[in-house]
């Protein structure tokens, strides 16, 4: 199979592989408006708009709620992740699920979002409280984008109600991110701790204060450096050290609570590693395990074969929110996306197409896998942008394998 190969897919006419469809009422990039040098390099801050979906229009309000609090909201459910702070674009096109979405909030402007368990044969417990911030109804199809805002758990014997297709309708309880303090905050020794500090959110600085620590040490059993490796500044100064090897810094948050969401939505990940990352409670807890994951050597291979596609080292991203980001397309099917700058093991299908890009000034090629033809992404060109070629691989279609060295397979 060559990359000429002509719509090999079998599909209804119009229809292609990965649901994208032509839309008359979309228009296609403007030539003028991407028609630049070949110099030119192209915008990051265009995936996140998901202009895409057309020109929307802002809701008001906002949606937060308090530790603990129990609520009872919509919820959707997909095979996505998505956590606090990141986009989630969505379209409806049945007529029910958008009046039932409509109904339920209108008073609540927000709905739960709902991830498979790591069997992929259930909910799991734990999701995200989703803020809608920008919808409009065209051509009877929803349009909308909503922003991760809070981590929540399903209420135990609460039922699961579905109101129609992937609607539904649960009880939430609302999880917050409980303050971050030093594992010897609790010394007794109040006086000199506030004379004399102990602790810092830079780890340069933090090294001022060792001979402060001393005094606050000496009253615990275990050696300093154990819990030095407890400090919030130790565990992101080594996780950012670990990220630079893959990311630009400038790219990496130094918030330790958005470091931690930053780190799921980026790093290759396995599916019950982020479950794993999700019912953490601390930001702490999250860089400790994180820093842990991140050691780990990963290739990223056919979800179908195993056939190896890209390897760690070549993500990079093609949006301000990092490598890994959330795109639907016009059949409403939503695509956790990767982007790489190399891959192999794959044909391409099809014609370059621009309908509906994801990456404004790009068209797609379907790829599918050489050894076993199942859909592992696009891969995205242009003639006027830099890069001039890059991969987006959906995670539906791809596994991420540990390549674990021998002592330690022992």
């Amino acid at each position: 199979m060559s990359d000429s190969d002509d719509n090999a897919n079998n599909l209804p006419d119009g229809q292609m592989e990965n649901g994208h469809v032509p839309m008359e009422a979309q228009p296609s990039p403007s030539n003028e408006r991407y028609s630049g040098q070949a110099s030119d390099q192209f915008d990051i801050d265009l995936p996140t708009s998901h202009r895409y979906l057309g020109k929307l229009d802002n809701v008001t309000g906002y949606a937060f709620y308090d530790d603990g609090e129990v609520t009872t909201l919509a919820a959707i459910q997909t095979n996505t992740l998505v956590f606090p702070g990141f986009t989630l674009p969505l379209v409806l096109n049945n007529d029910l699920e958008i009046n039932m979405l409509q109904r339920h909030t209108l008073k609540k402007n927000a709905f739960v979002l709902l991830t498979p368990n790591k069997t992929f044969k259930g909910v799991f417990p734990y999701g995200v409280i989703m803020e809608i911030f920008e919808t409009h109804l065209r051509n009877d199809v929803l349009y909308l984008k909503a922003r991760s805002r809070q981590r929540c758990r399903l209420v135990p014997g609460k039922e699961i109600k579905t109101l129609i297709g992937e609607l539904y309708q649960v009880t939430v309880e609302v999880l917050l991110e409980p303050t971050i303090t030093s594992p010897i905050n609790c010394t007794q020794l109040s006086s000199l701790k506030a004379r004399r500090s102990f602790q810092s959110s830079e780890y340069r600085e933090f090294y001022k204060y060792r001979k402060y620590r001393q005094y606050h040490l000496s009253q615990f059993p275990l050696p300093g450096w154990v819990y030095d490796k407890h400090e919030i500044c130790f565990l992101m100064d080594q996780l950012i050290q670990g990220l630079s090897n893959y990311y630009l810094i400038e790219f990496i948050p130094d918030d330790p609570v958005q470091l931690s969401y930053w780190f799921v939505q980026n790093f290759q990940l396995r599916h019950e590693e982020r479950l794993r990352i999700m019912v953490t409670r601390t930001a702490i807890e999250r860089l400790r395990l994180e820093l842990k994951f991140l050691n780990m050597k990963r290739l990223i291979c056919c979800a179908n074969c195993d056939a190896e596609i890209a390897q760690q080292n070549n993500v990079f991203p093609m949006s301000k929110d990092g490598v890994q980001s959330n795109y639907c397309n016009p059949g409403g099917y939503v695509y956790e996306t990767v982007t790489v700058s190399k891959a192999t093991n794959f044909n391409l299908i099809g014609s370059p197409s621009a309908q509906f890009s994801w990456f404004p000034g790009y068209s797609w090629t379907i790829m599918q896998c050489r050894m076993c033809s199942a859909h592992l992404g696009w891969k995205f060109s242009s003639v006027n942008l830099k890069p001039d070629t890059f991969y987006g691989l959906a995670k539906s279609g791809f596994d991420v394998k540990i390549i674990y060295e021998e002592n330690e397979a022992l």
